[in-house]
């Protein structure tokens, strides 16, 4: 049975539409990201770990050796089920530090500008035939169902169509902060099509070739014999080397690092990998056995890796065989393309870029992902060149263990990474070199060699098969065990010779313990943004600083004017952690220190703040004694914060330190903004305040003006120096308040002083005016004519008015409450507001001002009528003084429940918002000097408080009038 190039076309069209749509489809974001960004998905798509070696290789070696294939999916499983081991700390370090690729956590963990290109070449070296091996698999099944075209065309077809996919969805972002969701998506799918497909083979196995699951049990009792005969068991040391192999490569595999790491971000996921991943690898293993057990049923001839296929073909079952060619083409296309997107990544940043100048209007970022793509390309064409001369004769097993034997290499590096301090990268490139070497020899050159003759071999078919690279599983079992123990011999040996550099110890204690540091080795010599921009275009270009500087001011919510050391020092660390995610943590960090190197610190005072913040961050890993410091240095800070009191450190270079809530209020000038700056950041006149008292030699300093911006401050200055550390701790009493409540106080007492020489003055005068009062009522006796008796009865009632006022005066000089008793007799307001009018009209002032009393006739108080007369009197002259020519001042009257209301309001000036309250103190007056004592309304407010009244003033501001409001008890008939 033979598919037609049609067909076959057709199917692999439609499977790569299902892969290019499912991935554009999650970027596009037409699927619901509950669905694209679930945990379940990120799980399912670390089954690229299954290539064609998880699928087929497997079966071709249960084919050979028999359950000894479980040692794959056990070896791959056991990385994930002891993930704390060593997985968990790798994902804790890459995730925290942004490690991006297995080369950067190599150039972090042995910090050289040199270790990350050494790891991208060998991992370049050893994986490339891993690529090889699964364009040779998809090649050659294609090449078993139809044999029209060679293998090598369909294998120049298969590359061109991963490399277009590599491009598109796997390097559309530069930085891995931006992660490629559609190709995890279409991994997850993926590996969902894999799983199904080998489960649907594995069951017709069961139930179409034994009819069921005792017709295989029984099939398996029948030749149990000629199934054993055919396998041949591998000794206990190959097991435990497989068994290693299978775990290094899932913790260092690029592919499973790259989706596992660089495509996600979500901590939580290996927590759920631990046991989703071995469930994935578990159902997979099942469908292997039946698949084989059904191959040898039907005397299956072809080479045990394509079983799956041959199952379908041999039983003429054309669905099998299309199920069995897509779970292959699924396999071997996710290997590709996240290995190849991995290691020109890891190839880019530690191999060509060390080499990179800058040039002139050169864009920066095209360069990165058009170098990418590039690199793409020459990876898959370099598998393409491997894949070219490999025999279709060959096991996928065997050609799998030269990278998997590659890999391994890389393990002491790890574990030594994570466990042991004095791991450094003298013993790490020992160990790397003496493992490759073995490897090189046993496995590499062999290739290489029959890669180089086969071409003129080829003309001999006998000497091809002699030249063939097939390596029996004693070599690579040697290979493994050889270059593993010579790797580890001298990582160990290099590691003890060579001191770890302070780096080095740095970079452990961030691995092994579960707090990172990041020191603050000093501040950045920059000074200001456009330092910054200047410093890094020699080294990434114009655009590209502009770019990165701009980011990272976004992320730090900071302005372009910001100057601040401290602050700058942040910015550029946030700058190199971006650059982190494009170019790896090495690239990063080499170019961020050549564009924006340190200064020393001037004191160790920038160092603590510095920790403090990272305690901060920290803070939820803290434990033990560690945390109960902790707390007790947060109980301390709150108190310090909490004061009323301002207080603020400065350091000996005028560095801000520290600053209090009630600093922030006093200097209207956040912490946030301040710390880590110096006084000069501070307002001028704040700067110009705690600069002079800061270094002057008074400890103290009493009653300090300070005027602001439409502010006046009395200000008490403390200061405490610490002697060991240069430091100035800076309190400041805010004693504006109390100041003012002592001028109130004076002004008090002299208004008590003025009003005691009233009260003698009043005294004094009464005695004229009883004389002016008793001339009155002698000349009302002697004479008879009516002209005269009237003037004398308005000179006596003259004078008792003031005496009246004389009276008030002394009271009011006595705190405002009446001496004496005073009538309290039913009072008709507008009987009241009509006498202050007449009395009004009797001034020479005339002015054409027009009283107009709407007061009803009705409205009756209890109080006395002389004094409420006063109170009218003394606001109607206010009203009519702040009237113009002609003027019209109204009177309005109206009973509310329990209370009457008299309004007097006028047309005039108005009084401003700001004098309102203080119309009715004592001694204020808006007129000029000499034509008022602001004691009239004064004396109004005591009168109307005495007949348990209120007043208050309303105005519309400049030109709008102004209303005075009484409110006093109505009389209750």
């Amino acid at each position: 049975m033979e598919f037609s190039l049609t067909q076959l076309f057709a199917i692999g069209l439609t499977y790569l539409g299902v892969l290019f749509g499912s991935a554009y489809a999650a970027e596009r974001g037409w699927l619901p990201e509950r669905l694209t960004r679930h945990l379940a998905i990120r799980v399912l798509s670390l089954g690229v770990f299954v290539g064609a070696v998880g699928l087929f290789g497997t079966i071709g070696f249960a084919s050979r050796h028999g359950s000894s294939f479980l040692l794959y999916f056990v070896g791959a499983s056991a990385a994930f089920i002891i993930a704390p081991v060593l997985l968990g700390p790798l994902s804790r370090v890459a995730l925290t530090q942004k490690l991006g690729s297995m080369a950067d956590v190599f150039a972090f963990r042995y910090p050289a500008p040199w270790v990350g290109g050494v790891v991208t070449v060998c991992l370049l070296i050893g994986v490339i035939p891993l690529i090889a091996l699964q364009i040779h698999a998809v090649s050659a099944m294609f090449h078993l169902l139809n044999q029209d075209i060679s293998e090598d065309s369909l294998a120049i077809l298969f590359c061109v169509t991963m490399i277009v996919f590599a491009i598109l969805f796997g390097a559309r972002h530069l930085s891995t902060r931006d992660k490629h969701q559609g190709l995890v998506f279409a991994l997850g799918i993926e590996s969902v099509i894999k799983l199904i497909a080998m489960m649907l083979i594995a069951s017709y196995a069961t139930f179409a070739i034994f009819g069921s699951v005792d017709g295989l049990r029984l099939w398996l009792v029948e030749h149990h014999d000629q199934v054993m005969a055919a396998e041949i068991a591998i000794s206990e040391g190959e097991s435990r080397s497989l068994l290693l192999l299978f775990f290094a490569a899932a913790v260092a595999m690029p592919h499973v690092y790259h989706i596992l790491l660089t495509e996600n971000d979500d901590e939580s996921t290996l927590t759920t990998a631990r046991w989703g991943f071995p469930l994935y690898l578990l159902l997979l293993s099942l469908c292997i056995p039946p698949i084989v057990w059904a191959a040898k049923s039907l005397g299956v001839e072809s080479q045990p890796e394509y079983h799956a296929l041959a199952v379908g073909l041999s039983s003429g079952d054309r669905g099998i065989s299309i199920l069995a060619f897509v779970a292959g083409l699924a396999a071997a296309s996710g290997v590709i393309i996240v290995s190849t997107l991995a290691l020109a990544s890891m190839t880019l940043n530690h191999v060509l870029l060390p080499f990179y100048r800058p040039l002139p209007g050169l864009n920066f970022y095209s360069l990165l992902i058009n170098s990418r793509r590039v690199l793409i390309l020459a990876i898959v064409l370099g598998a393409y060149v491997v894949n070219r001369y490999l025999s279709g004769q060959q096991e996928l097993i065997s050609l799998g263990m030269v990278s998997f034997v590659a890999v391994i290499q890389f393990l002491p590096g790890l574990v030594g990474a994570f466990y042991w301090r004095r791991a450094n990268k003298a013993g790490l490139i020992a160990g790397l070199a003496g493992g490759f070497l073995v490897w090189f020899l046993t496995l590499f050159f062999p290739l290489v060699s029959d890669l180089v003759y086969s071409s003129y071999l080829t003309s001999s078919p006998l000497l091809y098969e002699q030249r063939l690279y097939e390596p029996q599983e004693h070599t690579w079992h040697f290979a493994a065990t050889a270059s593993l123990l010579l790797n580890a011999g001298f990582f160990v040996i290099g590691s003890l010779l060579a001191n770890p550099s302070e780096d080095e110890l740095r970079a452990a204690n961030d691995c092994i313990s579960d707090s990172f540091s990041r020191p603050f080795q000093g501040e950045v010599s920059a000074r200001s943004i456009p330092d910054m921009i200047s410093g890094l275009s020699g080294v990434i270009g114009q655009n590209a600083a502009h770019r990165e500087v701009t980011q990272a001011l976004g992320e730090l919510g900071f302005s372009r004017e910001e100057n601040r050391p401290h602050s700058l020092t942040l910015l550029r660390n946030r700058i190199e952690s971006s650059l982190t995610t494009l170019l790896g943590q090495t690239m990063a960090r080499r170019i961020v220190t050549r564009a924006l190197p340190l200064l020393p610190w001037g004191s160790g005072a920038e160092s603590v703040h510095s920790i403090e913040t990272r305690v901060e961050d920290q803070r939820a890993q803290l434990t033990g004694i560690t945390a109960e410091l902790d707390s007790l240095r947060r109980y301390h800070r709150r108190i310090l914060q909490d004061l009323p009191t301002a207080v603020g450190i400065v350091g000996p270079e005028g560095q801000v330190l520290s600053w209090n809530r009630a600093m922030e209020t006093l200097t209207s000038t956040t912490a946030e903004r301040i710390i880590g700056s110096t006084l000069v950041s501070l307002p001028e006149e704040w700067n110009e305040l705690i600069s002079a008292f800061a270094y002057n030699p008074s400890i103290n300093e009493i009653r300090r003006e300070l005027r602001t911006a439409g502010d006046h401050r009395i200000l008490t200055l403390h200061k405490a120096p610490i002697a060991a550390l240069g430091e100035i701790v800076i309190v400041i009493d805010d004693i504006t308040e109390e100041h003012r409540l002592e001028q109130q106080m004076l002004h008090r007492e002299r208004l008590a002083s003025i009003g005691q020489l009233a009260a003698g003055v009043a005294h004094e005068v009464g005695n004229p005016i009883t004389g002016i009062a008793c001339l009155a009522q002698n000349l009302r006796i002697e004479s008879d004519q009516p002209e005269i008796i009237e003037t004398a009865d308005l000179i006596l009632e003259q004078t008792e008015r003031i005496s009246a006022i004389l009276q008030s005066l002394v009271n009011f000089s006595r705190g405002g409450s009446a001496q004496g008793e005073h009538p309290s007799i039913p009072v008709n307001l507008r009987q009241c507001t009509d006498e202050a009018i007449k009395l009004l009209s009797l001034s020479q002032e005339d002015r054409g001002i027009a009283f107009e009393n709407e007061c009803p006739p009705d409205l009756m108080v209890r109080g006395d009528p002389q004094r409420l007369a006063q109170v009218f009197v003394n606001i109607l002259t206010n009203a009519r003084d702040a009237s113009s020519d002609r003027g019209i001042i109204r009177i309005n009257g109206d009973r509310r429940g329990t209370d009457v209301t008299i309004a007097v309001t006028d047309h005039g000036h108005g009084v401003d918002s700001a004098h309102l309250k203080k119309m009715f103190d004592p001694f204020f007056t808006t007129k000029d000097p000499g034509e008022g004592t602001g004691l009239g309304l004064a004396i109004v407010n005591s009168i109307v408080e005495e007949h348990s009244g209120t007043i208050r003033a309303e105005s519309g501001g400049n030109d709008k009038g102004t209303s005075i409001i009484l409110t006093l008890p109505a009389l209750i008939s």
